[in-house]
């Protein structure tokens, strides 16, 4: 397990709304497994999930995202396929529906950088397009 900061850049384009962009730095953790890296890092009031641990696990053809604490939700990116996952709040939980865009990745034991887009429908209303791009550096 390695030491890391993230520069996370989320992107949203939001059905009749303008983009919104929000970008944050962070301390986490790399952890490198035989099929997978896997980097974790805290949630912060920013992103409005404080209280939240998130992790990205890069495989081969796919990533998932897991969010526990405050907030639950699994969801993985496979590009061209859908994926349904219940996002749980804490007051109550929503039915996410996406389908991923676009994967691009070069993060190894060095870090890297991990990208993902998607298209994400809400309890079955289409609601628009998320971005992330995620920065990682090693800082031990």
């Amino acid at each position: 397990m390695r030491n890391i900061l993230l520069t996370i850049v989320s992107r949203q384009y939001l059905q009749d709304q303008p983009p919104e962009e929000t970008s944050f730095v962070t301390q986490g953790t790399l952890c490198l497994h035989e099929d997978a890296i896997e980097i974790t890092y805290p949630e912060t009031e920013l992103t409005g999930l404080a209280g939240t641990m998130t992790a990205f696990r890069v495989e081969k053809d796919r990533v998932l995202l897991k969010r526990s604490g405050a907030v639950e939700s699994k969801m993985v990116f496979a590009v061209g396929r859908e994926d349904r996952s219940l996002y749980d709040m804490g007051f109550g939980a929503l039915m996410i529906t996406v389908c991923t865009e676009r994967i691009s990745s070069t993060l190894d034991e060095n870090g890297g950088n991990l990208f993902v887009a998607y298209a994400i429908t809400i309890e079955d209303e289409a609601t628009g397009r998320i971005e992330y791009s995620i920065d990682v550096r090693l800082i031990d």
